[in-house]
């Protein structure tokens, strides 16, 4: 390869990677009033809340996978819980960077993870993951997987969006961007 080919490609590479912040969150879902809580406030975040979310009947979707798992580390964290047996996740908050998330099963602990992120405005952004497979926009994809935690009410809504470009050859472009919202119930 001639030295203008790698700095072309180097370009290129560099001009895609900054637009990997483009997978943006929505506005609507912190402007309908939904109070965001301060800090101190978003102490209020610990407690137990039900495994499954309420908004999508279609598909179980749970609390585990929807903060932990990412679509090429699926197997990792996937979660097969009895149908039998009383499950719940509890959330606790440890400081502005770490919220830890342990899954209950008839009272008994069954998994624990630490979620890392930042607490900004009253909004838990769970660290961003970036993956490339191939070699993008000749054969492969840039994937972009970003998810918030925003207490509403008695309950908490997982606000997750993934993005996912590259192309073929160049010559095809490709890419989707995939957003989801889960609410999950608050056990009193």
């Amino acid at each position: 390869m001639t030295s203008k080919k790698i700095i072309y490609f180097i370009f290129l590479i560099s001009f895609n990677l900054f637009f990997l912040g483009c997978a943006s969150f929505s506005k609507d879902l912190t402007s309908d009033g939904t109070d965001l809580k301060s800090q101190t406030e978003f102490n209020k975040i610990n407690g137990k809340y039900r495994i499954y979310s309420k908004t999508d009947s279609l598909n179980k979707n749970n609390i585990f996978e929807s903060l932990t798992g990412i679509w090429w580390k699926s197997e990792k964290n996937k979660l097969e819980l009895s149908n039998s047996k009383e499950s719940f996740a509890k959330l606790t908050i440890i400081n502005e960077k770490e919220l830890k998330l342990d899954i209950f099963q008839n009272n008994e602990r069954i998994k624990s993870d630490t979620l890392n992120g930042i607490l900004r405005n009253g909004i838990f952004y769970l660290n961003q993951n970036l993956s490339i497979s191939g070699l993008p926009y000749i054969f492969g994809t840039f994937t972009n997987d970003k998810k918030r935690i925003i207490v509403k009410d008695n309950s908490i809504l997982i606000d997750r969006i993934k993005h996912e470009f590259g192309a073929v050859a160049i010559i095809f472009p490709a890419g989707f961007r995939n957003s989801s919202v889960l609410e999950y119930e608050r056990i009193k």
